[in-house]
């Protein structure tokens, strides 16, 4: 809750410094405030181009460039098309500086933004408390997990289902991309279809991951990214104080895992 609320004053500080400078620059308040929204659509993009970062890093450097060249003209057709239409909106015959159609100066507004929001993300997960437990719906009853106790989330089609160390599935409806946002960073994405708690993570071959007893696929666009991240920290995870202390405190029935 801490951390979300810290991005969220980012963003809207991110907001209001950029409509301060636009205001010195001649507008009025409100056209300073709708041009800097204008902004939102890049730097949001260009933010989940850094956090799937790792997952493209293996690739040829030519795919990277032409993703930011493509954001940068997202942005660019944005502020264009707002151009030509903003006499309407805005009474004014030329709202934007010729600087903001410069793709340069477009990719230098964006990473300045973006950059420190990312520092300032892993500085709080770096230093904020990880979540001890969590509580989800599975078959209409309310369970709540130790995390330690979870060993993966599988997606399954419209399906998703929580392995727990206890030998326990527990099906829901929240999406596997949901389950990425929503667990620490102990869990790491593998797969499309799987996404792995680190700390019980048994063996790592590269292409697969042994977890639980389980071996589960490592697909390429995620194999660096679990390379770096796997590698470092693989060590035999023993079950027998841990598994006691990872037993599931639950208000609701299960399903044996299929």
């Amino acid at each position: 809750m801490m951390k979300n609320l810290i991005t969220i004053g980012y963003w809207i500080g991110v907001m209001l410094l950029l409509t301060l400078i636009l205001k010195s620059l001649g507008y009025a308040f409100g056209q300073a405030l709708f041009v800097a929204v204008l902004w939102l659509p890049g730097m949001c993009c260009l933010k989940l181009l850094f956090e799937g970062f790792p997952q493209t890093a293996h690739r040829r450097p030519v795919v990277l460039i032409s993703l930011m060249c493509g954001i940068v003209l997202l942005e660019w057709l944005v502020l264009f098309f707002t151009h030509s239409v903003t006499h309407d909106i805005l009474s004014v015959s030329d709202p934007f500086p010729a600087i903001f159609l410069n793709p340069l100066f477009i990719l230098l507004v964006l990473a300045a933004v973006v950059a420190p929001e990312q520092l300032l993300s892993r500085w709080l997960r770096n230093r904020l408390p990880r979540m001890q437990s969590l509580s989800f719906i599975s078959e209409r009853r309310k369970i709540t997990l130790e995390l330690f106790c979870i060993l993966y989330v599988e997606s399954n089609d419209n399906e998703v289902f929580i392995h727990a160390a206890n030998g326990c599935s527990y099906r829901t409806r929240t999406r596997i991309s949901q389950w990425e946002k929503l667990l620490d960073d102990r869990f790491v994405r593998i797969h499309r279809a799987y996404l792995v708690n680190a700390d019980r993570v048994t063996g790592f071959t590269g292409n697969l991951v042994t977890i639980g007893g389980n071996d589960l696929p490592v697909s390429r666009s995620y194999r660096s990214s679990v390379v770096g991240r796997l590698a470092p920290i693989i060590r035999p995870v023993t079950d027998d104080a841990n598994s006691s202390r990872a037993d599931v405190v639950a208000s609701g029935s299960s399903r044996n895992p299929m």
